[in-house]
């Protein structure tokens, strides 16, 4: 079978692309794993700041593909690595998951809840008492980052509010939007990719079913990309979207010309 795509770093979104829920889309495993018998590399790009990078490895690994650590490429390291780079010294006041906070703190992160940074992440342990600390920061003109702009995160049972969401009500109730967001299809995250890999971007493709994160992250950053069709977006969204993937295909299986 003759892959469709030349490039050598295959970036894969997770949700909508590889599998939905617990459950991998068809062809998926079978794609990943042959991308990988031809020698190419494929990693998995996550907006999602709400889990570990060890979660993803046990999720993707008991679908039948085994992964390593290094094949986890999170808005979480971005923002860690854009802190370093752009930040040094600087404190913040997260509001994420446990995980997250953990992330910072190894990464020594300064954290404080007077905080020189609001980091906005993902937060499924969200308090109305972090919400209100986080407010107080922004009235007091301190600087407003969001690791990811994602509206919703898909769930079986249904969407759940993401950063995105949270970002318009701190903007509602402060009037502060965030100055730097550091996941796709923003620059942070093409940074730590970048600094991970290297790889001409003209080797790079990007695969994903978002157009505004996925797709846009490709186009944005001197990337190929690939529009799939097995999750959030149709054919009618693509079409009136005036994004231009390299390629816009039925689902990654195909990615391979069929036999």
């Amino acid at each position: 079978m003759a892959l469709k795509i030349d490039a050598d770093l295959f970036l894969f979104d997770l949700d909508g692309t590889v599998y939905l829920g617990d459950t991998p889309i068809d062809g998926a495993i079978d794609t990943l794993k042959k991308l990988t018998a031809l020698g190419k590399k494929v990693c998995f790009l996550t907006n999602n700041s709400s889990k570990d990078k060890k979660e993803y490895v046990k999720k993707i690994s008991s679908m039948g593909y085994p992964v390593d650590l290094w094949q986890i490429i999170t808005s979480t390291m971005a923002t860690i690595r854009y802190l370093h780079t752009r930040r040094p010294g600087k404190s913040v006041y997260p509001v994420g998951t446990p995980s997250f906070v953990e992330e910072l703190k190894k990464s020594r992160i300064p954290i404080s809840e007077d905080a020189d940074i609001f980091l906005l992440a993902f937060d499924t342990t969200l308090t109305y008492e972090k919400i209100w600390k986080g407010n107080i920061l922004l009235e007091k003109g301190r600087e407003f980052f969001a690791t990811h702009p994602d509206i919703v995160c898909p769930s079986d049972i249904g969407d759940m509010p993401d950063v995105g969401a949270m970002m318009t009500m701190f903007e509602s109730s402060s009037g502060r939007a965030p100055s730097v967001i550091c996941g796709k299809p923003y620059a942070p995250m093409a940074e730590i990719i970048e600094s991970l890999f290297d790889i001409p971007k003209e080797r790079t493709v990007m695969i994903g079913d978002r157009l505004y994160t996925d797709i846009l992250f490709g186009v944005n950053n001197g990337y190929q990309s690939v529009l799939v069709l097995s999750g959030e977006t149709t054919h009618e969204m693509y079409v009136d979207s005036g994004i231009h993937p390299t390629m816009v295909l039925p689902a990654i299986a195909s990615m391979f010309d069929q036999e």
